[in-house]
């Protein structure tokens, strides 16, 4: 009962538009905010999608994969206004962690993380603004992948702010999302030297606790790659993003919601309004500087580490938090994980988030950060490190 409380709409059987090409074994679940031809998209709150008409086309990415014979499973559950970390939404079904089913799902993209980790799609698909995409992977253990901008057609995704919006993409394989980095997310700089990763040890200790960090360094051994550390990337750099972020995201996104939601008078969940209100309280001044600046931390974190290179943070703030968490380490949480995925969107990055090992049956990855267009360097060193 729960698989189909989850879907927006639900193709039974699925809709295949070819049945030849690279993608013709492969099942896609699309987020609610991705258009799919003759279906109502959304944004994760019922009354908006009545205000709205059905698509007359498939989104573009999704055209792409089809014409390559993917076969798409349906639209299916996102967070309240597409921007929501949590993976709760009170207006659909109650999502539960597959594979962590006393911790959170995470989101906005919930849904789709649920299909691939339970196994109805091999990739997912949603709109991955805000880490919408690689948060839900990450507490589900799938691999999250957030293309240079650009790269992927973005045409018929519902836009949460202009600056950010980009498609992501989630599967429980590196191959396949190694597979969409190829054939989708094109062209990239191929692949020449790998010179090694760097390693962000300031965020690191933050987050996680000396036995888990432990078991970093172990599969780190596994990598055949030089390696080195960084002091430069720290808190004090990933929370000038993060406000950056958002003072370019509240103009963006209350442009388009703004009216809406002062007619809707919605009843959100607290972690949902708690941000809406961050948006509110940004006047244009300190948008129109913060676009100033985010090209000044571009540079400035460009230089943190070579193109040759890449970053490597945690994918979450330490362990995922259990479902009944309460409100104030939900908000402390919440935060730290923004914090981690601001720096992919304010500064172009291509990103890859991994699982790594459990610890207290709870899932911890890594992310890796590469300079624009070095999309194939991810892939490769995430491939080096799992063979």
């Amino acid at each position: 009962m729960l698989d189909q409380a989850m879907f927006a709409h639900q193709f039974e059987p699925p809709r295949q538009d070819s049945a030849s090409g690279v993608f013709r074994r492969h099942k896609i679940a699309v987020s609610h905010s991705v258009s799919l031809e003759a279906c109502v998209s959304g944004i994760g709150i019922p009354a908006w999608s009545e205000t709205r008409t059905a698509a007359s086309q498939d989104a573009g990415v999704v055209k792409t994969m089809m014409a390559q014979g993917a076969s798409v499973i349906g639209q299916v559950q996102i967070d309240p206004l597409g921007f929501s970390i949590t993976g709760f939404n009170p207006f659909y079904a109650e999502l539960r962690n597959p594979h962590y089913r006393q911790y959170r799902v995470g989101g906005a993209n919930a849904g789709i993380a649920v299909a691939v980790a339970k196994k109805l799609a091999d990739l997912g698909l949603g709109n991955d603004a805000f880490g919408g995409v690689r948060i839900p992977a990450a507490h589900c253990g799938l691999y999250g992948y957030r293309p240079t901008p650009g790269l992927v057609d973005t045409t018929g995704i519902i836009a949460m702010a202009d600056t950010f919006d980009n498609i992501g993409v989630c599967s429980a394989s590196l191959g396949d999302l190694s597979q969409f980095q190829e054939l989708v997310a094109k062209p990239s700089t191929a692949v020449t030297n790998i010179q090694g990763v760097v390693i962000a040890e300031p965020i690191f200790a933050l987050f996680y606790s000396d036995e888990a960090m432990k078991q970093v360094y172990q599969h780190l051994e596994q990598l055949h790659l030089p390696q080195e550390t960084t002091l430069a990337m720290n808190k004090l750099v990933l929370t000038r993003v993060e406000k950056t972020q958002v003072a370019i995201a509240s103009q963006e996104f209350l442009l388009m919601y703004q009216a809406w939601l002062d007619s809707a008078e919605l009843d959100l969940p607290t972690s949902t309004q708690g941000y809406l209100e961050r948006l509110r309280e940004v006047d244009y001044k300190a948008h129109y500087q913060a676009k100033k600046t985010r090209k000044q931390l571009r540079d400035t974190i460009a230089a943190m580490w070579p193109s040759d290179k890449v970053l490597i943070i945690p994918s979450t703030p330490g362990a995922i938090l259990p479902r009944d968490a309460d409100q104030p380490a939900s908000d402390t949480f919440n935060l730290a994980q923004r914090r981690l995925m601001a720096l992919a969107d304010v500064c172009g990055l291509p990103q890859l988030t991994m699982p790594l090992f459990t610890h207290d049956n709870v899932p911890y990855g890594i992310t890796l950060l590469a300079h624009p267009y070095k999309d194939k360097l991810l892939m490769e060193v995430a491939r080096r490190w799992l063979n």
